[in-house]
């Protein structure tokens, strides 16, 4: 990696995967990436690799320095990755992939292979998210800084309709009866969907149950509310 003067000490190193900067601040770093880049903070990523200190009197100082990555790369880099990891499983689909602040959302359309990549309740496809997710925080070298949400063929929006009319259903039943509901086990995203989905619901409240993959959200009603109580 070369790195390259600039005007008052500070230094940038360029590579396939992005550019990092040197500075004597986090700031001044960042300022002289946007300027090298022409972008604005809106369209980039940023990772602070070394928070750099003033040293004492002057010894053992060390420049800020952060890694500066376009969005639209990022967003391009994990498209490459799925789309690798389709072609190793033999699997033919079109693959797009767009940035929404820290988040590259995937989108998969696999015809008759959606079923396929999908997996039992979603099984499969949490699996290749997570393996996706691993390789471009590697890739791209932003680490935790980038998070990849993957669908194939629209079905993490009609599990999360799914999710949000159970929820609902359930809570009426509560109030209704006085009796708490339990749902069924549910991953981490669709268990945070429940807590959403009631959080306006003022007469039952929410916690988990269970361990690992058989975590399910209880839902209670609110003492003194609700139907049930007020015979």
């Amino acid at each position: 990696m070369t790195h390259v003067a600039t005007p008052g000490g500070e230094h940038r190193s360029g590579a396939s995967t992005g550019s990092e900067f040197e500075a004597r601040t986090i700031d001044a770093a960042i300022e002289q990436g946007l300027l090298s880049l022409g972008l604005e903070r809106d369209d980039v990523e940023m990772v602070v690799i070394e928070k750099g200190s003033r040293g004492f009197l002057g010894l053992g100082a060390r420049l800020a320095r952060v890694r500066v990555e376009p969005k639209a790369r990022v967003a391009s880099v994990v498209r490459a990755m799925a789309g690798e990891i389709l072609r190793l499983m033999g699997v033919e689909a079109v693959v797009t992939a767009r940035q929404q602040g820290q988040t590259v959302q995937v989108r998969i359309d696999g015809g008759k292979e959606d079923g396929l990549l999908i997996g039992r309740k979603g099984d499969t496809l949490n699996a290749l998210e997570h393996v996706i997710t691993r390789m471009a925080c590697r890739q791209t070298g932003l680490g935790d800084g980038v998070r990849v949400q993957v669908d194939v063929g629209g079905y993490r929006e009609r599990r999360e309709a799914q999710v949000r009319k159970m929820a609902r259903e359930l809570a009426q039943r509560v109030i209704r009866t006085g009796r708490r509901a339990t749902t069924e086990p549910l991953t981490g995203a669709e268990r945070r969907i429940v807590h959403r989905a009631l959080s306006g619901n003022r007469d039952v409240q929410t916690h988990v149950t269970g361990e690992g993959a058989s975590r399910r959200v209880v839902i209670t009603v609110v003492r003194g509310r609700g139907r049930a109580a007020e015979g």
